[in-house]
């Protein structure tokens, strides 16, 4: 048994080019990988030799009864995996049914074996099991890796929109600033403009104080004019439909 294990990993390591193809074409035949369709060759092999490579060292250890030692590397394969196709784009979903596609082309190529050679039964079911623990184990360490970084990313969105809240309640922080600016502005004017009609209406006002009431009245008359423009573009400002006018930039 031993022998036909070893036997059955060397017959997987010379046919992993055929392995591959038929796993590429499976993917692309596939119409809901459109991510792996459109990468390069190399791209979309990424880690599936090494993971290939780690069940034919399975097989080998098995033979030798040390299965232990063949545990970590294939974690670390898998998770690299996962982050590999979280860098190319692939949705969660891609990422299990492209290993879903590269389980049936093994088990193909494992079938293809058992009916062409004289070996134990007992031989290809060990291989069968060796090969879907360890689809088992990538898939989940995969899909795992895929989900941390999807997390990381949504915690990244939180805090981006924290932030995009923040810069709201400090524009409307701004806002009201301004119309409390403006209100008190326009009182301060209105108040000149009353004070000077009042002067100007009294009886017997000398000329030089007439003069000095009517530049007043005409300076703070332009000034609320001014202000009643900032007001209006405030108030759009406010209601969405235009950007800090100039005016109320300078205030």
């Amino acid at each position: 048994m031993d022998e036909q294990l070893t036997a059955l990993a060397l017959h997987l390591a010379a046919r992993r080019d055929s392995i591959l193809r038929a796993w590429r074409k499976a993917v692309d035949r596939d119409p809901s990988l459109t991510t792996g369709a459109s990468l390069p060759r190399t791209q979309l092999n990424d880690h599936i030799p090494d993971l290939l490579d780690a069940f034919e060292r399975k097989l080998r250890i098995l033979a030798g009864g040390k299965l232990s030692e063949a545990k970590d590397g294939n974690k670390e394969n898998a998770a690299a995996h996962g982050l590999q196709r979280w860098q190319q784009g692939y949705d969660l979903r891609e990422v299990t049914r492209e290993w879903g596609r590269l389980q049936l082309c093994v088990m193909d190529e494992l079938e293809s074996y058992a009916t062409r050679s004289e070996v134990k039964a007992q031989v290809m079911s060990t291989a069968r099991r060796a090969w879907a623990e360890l689809c088992s184990e990538g898939v989940s360490e995969s899909t795992a890796q895929y989900f941390d970084l999807q997390q990381i990313e949504a915690l990244g969105h939180v805090r981006d929109l924290e932030q995009a809240l923040e810069q709201v309640r400090e524009l409307e922080r701004q806002r009201a600033e301004l119309w409390r600016e403006a209100a008190h502005d326009l009182r301060g004017n209105l108040g000149v403009v009353a004070n000077a009609t009042a002067g100007l209406s009294l009886q017997g006002v000398p000329d030089p104080l007439r003069d000095n009431f009517l530049r007043m009245l005409k300076k703070n008359v332009s000034s609320l004019h001014t202000l009643l423009d900032d007001v209006m573009n405030l108030a759009r400002l406010q209601a969405g439909h235009e950007r800090f006018a100039s005016n109320l930039a300078c205030q």
